[in-house]
């Protein structure tokens, strides 16, 4: 294989998130892990304001959309996402007034945790989340789903220091277990009064954890 297709396939197929923009603010390229975190089909050529308010609408994309006409011919920034991932990005202005973007998930970096005895918005709780499916010292991991009438306080009593605690948009509560075995889980669901107990799987984002939960 010629060494620049094997180059060039790395970056269509890889995990760093690549698009080019034209002048007008319409996409011209892609690839598949940009397309697939703003959800869009591998022939669509959004504009960006179209590209973010259909990210919205569907519940994706970055909570807080970067100004889209930086005085910067090129800037970094991080960016926190609806699905609980944090992005840096790079952006670089083209000749031609076009914007090419370079995006990497740095979920994983450790980052502090919140204070227990805290219930998180659903947000930031997406956010610890995410980070703890990143980290292998917080694994096994799984988490417990309580009902909407639930007491926030007395079940922050119970929680371990290690554990979080968030409020889902659906109302309920939802304890994250880290470095937690399927035996402890099922033990401390039990103490907690839990609804449900669902185990992480390795690879899997806050979001399609917390859909299955």
């Amino acid at each position: 294989m010629n060494p620049n297709d094997l180059w060039w396939q790395t970056l269509a197929d890889g995990p760093l998130l690549l698009a080019l923009f034209g002048a007008d603010d319409r996409l011209l390229q892609a690839n598949a892990a940009y397309r697939q975190a703003w959800q869009l089909a591998a022939d669509a050529a959004p504009g960006w304001a179209e590209m973010v308010e259909a990210a919205r609408r569907a519940g994706v994309g970055p909570v807080d959309a970067p100004e889209r006409r930086s005085r910067l011919s090129q800037r970094g920034y991080e960016q926190a996402w609806r699905d609980g991932r944090r992005f840096w990005w790079v952006e670089q202005r083209t000749p031609d007034g076009g914007l090419a973007l370079t995006g990497v998930d740095i979920s994983a970096q450790a980052r502090p945790r919140p204070a227990a005895g805290q219930l998180l918005s659903t947000q930031a709780g997406c956010e610890l989340l995410q980070a703890l499916l990143a980290d292998s010292t917080a694994w096994p991991l799984s988490v417990a789903t309580l009902a909407v009438e639930a007491d926030p306080a007395e079940l922050l009593a119970r929680i371990r220091g290690e554990d979080g605690c968030m409020r889902l948009d659906d109302g309920r509560l939802l304890v994250m277990l880290p470095s937690t075995g399927p035996a402890q889980a099922a033990a401390l669901g039990v103490r907690l009064g839990a609804l449900a107990l669902t185990e992480a799987v390795w690879g899997e984002s806050a979001a399609a954890l917390i859909a299955r939960a």
